[in-house]
């Protein structure tokens, strides 16, 4: 776009866009058209998060975002495979979960000891509430959300988890590019053997449901395993050194979340934001409380009382669907970190809410000076 500077890589080509950023679609409501534009148009590519999304839901949100840019965008959602939804409507999902009545009685303390309100109604979620969604997830359900995006034709198909590579023949006739977001090296070599246009690993200080490798470790392995096929680092990157970083290690380009919460054009509430700009270095935890697998979040009484309970975390969804309720509540009642606020071990580096331009901009700005200025004044290669 005429009156940027130039920073490109490989990237830029493969999306058709001027910077190698890319939104990581996070939580539900989180990556949403409004934000997803925001960053197309400051010329990353966003990826609206669609994962709890029907088939007509993804329709219309496609609809808005194309209302609001028309540059390059992506749709994220789950592939899991042999796992079926327990249902799309909370009350059916939790009656078929059976969910023991051990860990009904300590959730029914837990609320009883803090004034937590139950709350049940999934309606009432605030957007990044993202253990309410996860009960929807299973195998059926995904393919009819493949059927809808590929009718979609967005930019760019990211499959949060699974593997993607059943449906990349027809996604690529269409003009459809694939990615896939991994945590391992064998996920990895997996997914790229499939077909993918490039690899997503996020490191174990990525928000919400990261793996267990620290991205330093990761991503020189997985550039080098899966070469020439493009590899996008995320994890624990809120500026520019993060991504000058990244692209030392061997990636391409950046998959960014945690920072896009504190943007101006983010739903999530003020409290949720504020909690990301108060939080530090050790303010967050990897747990399986919320959503029955390893989750990044910020540390709430619910881990602490889980922790001591002796209890061991159900697998998902049941996990989910035992801390739906709870984390309704206490957003209703104001226990705002036991909602569930999930986000990436970097936030102790965001001190600002900013349009999403703006965090663009200086983003490739930083990167442009570390590695113009910043290496080449501190390296002596003679």
């Amino acid at each position: 776009m005429a009156g940027r500077r130039k920073f490109w890589t490989p990237l830029c080509d493969l999306l058709g866009i001027d910077y190698p950023i890319m939104l990581a679609a996070m939580a539900p409501d989180l990556s949403d058209p409004k934000l997803v534009a925001a960053v197309s148009e400051a010329g990353g590519i966003g990826v609206l998060a669609c994962a709890d999304k029907s088939p007509e839901e993804i329709h219309a949100m496609a609809k808005e975002t194309r209302k609001l840019t028309g540059r390059p965008f992506g749709i994220d959602i789950g592939l899991p495979a042999r796992a079926e939804s327990y249902g799309l409507e909370y009350a059916e999902a939790a009656e078929k979960a059976r969910i023991p009545q051990e860990y009904i009685e300590f959730r029914a303390r837990f609320l009883r000891e803090r004034g937590i309100p139950l709350v049940d109604d999934v309606r009432k979620a605030n957007p990044g509430m993202s253990s309410v969604a996860s009960f929807k997830l299973g195998e059926a359900f995904s393919r009819t959300q493949v059927r809808a995006i590929l009718e979609v034709r967005p930019a760019l198909f990211v499959s949060a988890l699974g593997n993607p590579s059943f449906m990349v023949p027809e996604a690529h006739a269409l003009g459809i590019k694939v990615m896939s977001v991994v945590g391992k090296v064998k996920d990895a070599v997996r997914v790229a053997q499939g077909g993918v246009d490039a690899v997503i690993c996020t490191g174990t200080a990525a928000g919400g449901h990261s793996g267990d490798i620290d991205g330093m470790v990761l991503i020189p392995q997985v550039a080098e395993r899966v070469a020439p096929t493009p590899v996008v680092a995320g994890g624990g990157i809120v500026d520019g050194k993060g991504l000058a970083a990244a692209l030392a290690l061997g990636a391409t380009g950046v998959w960014v979340g945690s920072r896009f919460i504190a943007s101006a054009e983010c739903s999530a509430p003020d409290w949720y934001k504020d909690k990301i700009l108060a939080a530090d270095d050790t303010a967050t935890a990897r747990t399986k409380w919320y959503t029955g697998k390893t989750c990044r979040h910020l540390r709430s009484d619910w881990d602490n009382a889980c922790d001591a309970s002796g209890l061991a975390p159900l697998p998902m969804p049941k996990q989910a669907i035992l801390a739906t309720p709870m984390a309704l509540g206490a957003a209703q009642a104001g226990h705002y970190a036991e909602s569930g606020i999930f986000c990436g071990q970097g936030v102790g580096r965001i001190e600002a809410v900013l349009p999403a331009a703006k965090i663009v901009e200086q983003m490739i700005e930083t990167a442009r000076d570390v590695l113009a200025r910043q290496l080449p004044g501190r390296v002596n290669y003679d």
